[in-house]
């Protein structure tokens, strides 16, 4: 039986004193708090969008007024709301509103494409797809070729996408699908195309299917399709995508889109709309443009928060960039890529060119966060922090090593020692498990997604999804995929049997806290977000089941019944 916070602290007991009563009331529930000194609760009150008791039900029901809504949990499990370390907002609300990655049959194809068409307006066009990604792997495998390769039949959607020209692409971009509308569009005869350098694939009856591919095919409808999307369209997919969101349970997501994105915010902000809060980030290298405004750590409020910067020091380990001490296992003359900001106004590599944009940044008081996955990136980036030490002095700048993914075995302590926030994506294990020790050998993959390590340096732990993902693998925003594959470093099939380097696992309640205040912390708002104390914004998940007690494969059946936004409730599962 879990225990319950019988006492109140002494903010809890002055609210009472003034005679507040609570807004809201949550009672009748297992609550995790994520507060170490009172981790179980019963029930909690919220007023003004911030937490104003936790305790047990008679406590609270004390602040029960003539105004207050209450919410019997019936012994559901709750929770703070989830902080996701790294989205692109933008680009995952374009690739929710179409894409094609998991379909497999015909039948499906035609759905998505309706469903895609009645949120469209009349002329804008039907873009994403990203067709086959998962025909050789399936989802939660760790290998293996699992489906027939599935090609869109244009001609079932002519129908219904009158209205809409298309043109959506293979994941891989090497052939891509149009509609009739879109044929007439580029000035073709739908019945009869024919352009240089395009290939017009035609059924066994000689018709066109809509299939394309060739050396200008990509290039005659690109050049007539939008390369963006006008304002209304993108607000539109920002509120689908804030829906997704709160389905999920999140409440906090730390983005890295345009300034056009963090205008849609501000915009919903104003209606009443934003349900979702923003831990923005610019680019690094504009650092100057942001310290001229004078943006610095923690610029903003609650709802939308600026001051962090994001950088790149290397590729990625799908294309064989990420950039490592030794040379890919199967490919002796890689060692990986470095991106373009370690290199000079003149195009020659500069480690220096790297260091002087972080020493400038972070006199600036602007947060650093940097993209490094191979063990040399890393190693480098630890470098280039003990030198941000020595020049402007140690101080609480909380530097983002994002993504972390491949750490050398000496560089482990150097985490804790230099106070880094270790953005990982766990979900990123289970896709990338199944092409590391193929390119780097099973015992440099020690290295990989050390989560047991990383918290044991006294680095702070921190989770994400890394939404939307890329044309080749899909990264929900779904925390419980993270969670799962930090708990059993499986697949979520359940592969391989018992976990990738099982020694790396951490505990549930270690995987709770990274996706909740470790990301509070990362982004300099511990203080009012993370866990369910008095004077903490009031956001919360409720779910169906209670993760600390469940087995952990069964972490992945646990849906979202509830999303509370301070106090606002946002979603609210339909059954």
């Amino acid at each position: 039986m879990f225990r319950i916070i019988l006492t109140l602290v002494a903010l809890t007991l002055t609210g009472r004193a003034l005679g507040q009563p609570a807004d809201l009331i949550l009672t009748n529930g297992r609550i995790w708090t994520v507060d170490d000194e009172h981790p179980w609760a019963q029930a909690l009150a919220v007023r003004k969008g911030r937490i104003l008791a936790v305790g047990s039900n008679d406590n609270i029901a004390a602040f029960n007024g003539a105004g207050t809504r209450t919410i019997d949990l019936n012994g559901a499990f709750a929770m703070p709301a989830f902080n996701d370390n790294h989205v692109h907002f933008a680009a995952a609300a374009a690739f929710l509103e179409f894409n094609v990655m998991r379909v497999h049959t015909q039948k499906e194809f035609v759905t998505r494409v309706r469903d895609v068409v009645r949120r469209l307006d009349k002329g804008e066009w039907i873009l994403g797809g990203y067709w086959g990604a998962y025909d050789d792997w399936a989802e939660g495998s760790s290998g293996g070729a699992t489906h027939d390769r599935f090609t869109p039949n244009v001609r079932l959607i002519d129908g219904p996408t009158r209205d809409n020209p298309m043109f959506i692409r293979r994941f891989d971009d090497s052939e891509f699908a149009v509609n009739r509308t879109a044929m007439e569009h580029a000035g073709l005869d739908p019945d009869s195309p024919s352009a240089p350098g395009v290939e017009f694939v035609r059924d066994a009856a000689g018709r066109p299917t809509g299939i394309i591919h060739g050396e200008r095919a990509k290039e005659l409808f690109e050049k007539i399709a939008p390369h963006g999307f006008s304002h209304d369209r993108r607000v539109r997919q920002t509120q689908h995508a804030l829906e997704e969101i709160a389905r999920n349970g999140v409440t906090n997501v730390s983005d890295m889109s345009d300034d056009e994105q963090l205008d849609i915010y501000n915009e919903l902000r104003e209606r009443g709309e934003l349900t979702c809060r923003i831990h923005f980030r610019y680019p690094l290298e504009r650092w100057r443009e942001l310290a001229s405004r004078g943006v610095r750590v923690s610029t903003g409020d609650e709802w939308i928060r600026l001051g962090a910067l994001k950088g790149h020091i290397d590729g990625i380990m799908g294309t064989s960039t990420a950039r490592f001490l030794e040379p890919y296992k199967n490919d002796p003359n890689n060692r990986g890529k470095w991106r373009k900001l370690m290199y000079d106004e003149t195009g020659a590599l500069s480690p220096q060119h790297f260091l002087d944009l972080m020493i400038g940044a972070d006199r600036a008081g602007l947060q650093l966060s940097v993209h490094a996955i191979g063990d040399e990136a890393n190693h480098l980036l630890l470098d280039f922090l003990e030198k941000l030490d020595q020049v402007n002095g140690l101080k609480n700048r909380r530097f983002r090593l994002v993504h972390a993914q491949a750490i050398a075995p000496d560089d482990f302590d150097r985490l804790g020692e230099l106070r880094v926030v270790a953005e990982v994506q766990p979900f990123h294990l289970s896709d990338d498990m199944r092409c590391m020790e193929e390119r780097i050998c099973h015992e440099r993959c020690k290295g990989a997604y050390a989560f047991r390590s990383i918290k044991d340096s006294t680095a702070t732990l921190s989770f994400g999804t890394d939404w939307p993902g890329t044309n080749a693998a899909e990264y929900p925003i779904n925390p419980m995929l993270g969670i799962h594959a930090a708990v059993t470093r499986q697949t979520r099939t359940g592969q391989p049997p018992g976990g990738w380097f099982p020694e790396q696992r951490i505990t549930i309640q270690e995987a709770i806290e990274a996706y909740t205040k470790g990301t509070a912390l990362g982004n300099f708002e511990d203080d009012v977000k993370g866990s369910l104390e008095v004077g903490k914004v009031a956001d919360i998940v409720v779910l169906s089941r209670n993760l600390i007690e469940i087995e952990p494969r069964k972490i992945l059946d646990a849906r979202v019944l509830r999303t509370i936004v301070g106090g606002r409730e946002v979603y609210l599962a339909e059954d």
